[in-house]
């Protein structure tokens, strides 16, 4: 007989188990979805997560990067970076662009900038925008980044054409970096 109750007694602590896994694993943690709090778990994940942004993530370069190119006009399909130059993109702004479409150092010397002015022709027509890197402000916590971009157009019919400079404001925070403002940036 008490066999039998101990028995029922693990059955129904296994199914409250297997219960909570399912729950866990589904991100809730037994309570109405709309007034659900997150679970100590979730919470610690989240600080992790804005931790790891204080840390020196340059994941923000990567949003400030994709954003400039999304809200340049005219719409570029080729990206060049200042290679060895203070206005350089950082390596995930640069990976920013590689994703968007191919992607150049535009050398220092003229020898180097006509050989990649040489390759932009030869390859097609495209809006290629040379991004420019003008500084990175991080908050005093690291969990907020101000990186200012400028451009310009090289090659084709837009050559030397300026592209309006930005001010993007990327915040971390629970769901990692997002762009939390967009502003013109003022004249140079």
């Amino acid at each position: 007989m008490a066999n039998t109750a101990r028995r029922r007694s693990l059955a129904r602590w296994s199914i409250g188990a297997v219960t909570l896994t399912v729950l866990a694993a589904c991100g809730g943690d037994g309570a109405q979805s709309g007034n659900a709090k997150p679970s100590p778990k979730a919470r610690a994940a989240a600080a992790a997560k804005v931790a790891s942004c204080r840390r020196g993530d340059t994941t923000a370069f990567y949003v400030a990067y994709r954003e400039f190119i999304k809200v340049t006009t005219p719409t570029a399909q080729r990206f060049l970076t200042a290679a060895g130059t203070d206005s350089a993109a950082p390596e995930d702004g640069f990976r920013a662009m590689q994703d968007k479409g191919p992607s150049y150092y535009y050398g220092g010397d003229s020898i180097a900038q006509r050989k990649v002015r040489e390759k932009l022709a030869s390859v097609g027509p495209y809006a290629s925008l040379l991004i420019a890197h003008r500084g990175a402000v991080p908050s005093a916590g690291g969990d907020t980044v101000v990186v200012s971009l400028r451009g310009h157009f090289i090659g084709g019919e837009l050559n030397g054409t300026a592209a309006a400079g930005k001010t993007m404001t990327v915040a971390c925070g629970e769901a990692g970096w997002k762009v939390a403002a967009v502003a013109a940036s003022p004249p140079q």
